[in-house]
């Protein structure tokens, strides 16, 4: 047996829309994720002297730090697909990232 790991593709675990997250994702995440910790949430990084909530949403979301999943729905025809792991989309952007360079 072959004891080496095989190299997870993100990019095939994404049913449906594409490999990454869209802008309009991205923003929705942060928008409200700031208003939660505008409100007093616990926060999931250190801020690093950080107050404004906006920018730490955006260091929880670079470092991945978010447990947070998106449900993406087709506009035509129908299907349930499962929720994707916001993570999932960040390693997807990154693999793609990788084989560009």
């Amino acid at each position: 047996m072959n004891s080496m790991k095989q190299k997870v593709s993100y990019k095939s675990r994404i049913p449906v829309g594409p490999p990454r997250l869209t802008v309009f994702e991205r923003a929705r995440i942060i928008g409200v994720r700031a208003i939660q910790i505008q409100y007093g949430s616990p926060l999931f990084v250190d801020p690093k002297g950080e107050t404004d909530p906006v920018k730490i949403a955006e260091i929880e979301l670079e470092n991945m730090a978010l447990p947070l999943s998106i449900k993406r729905k087709l506009i035509h025809g129908g299907g349930d697909y499962p929720p994707i792991p916001v993570n999932w989309l960040l390693l997807a952007e990154k693999e793609d990232l990788q084989v560009e360079l």
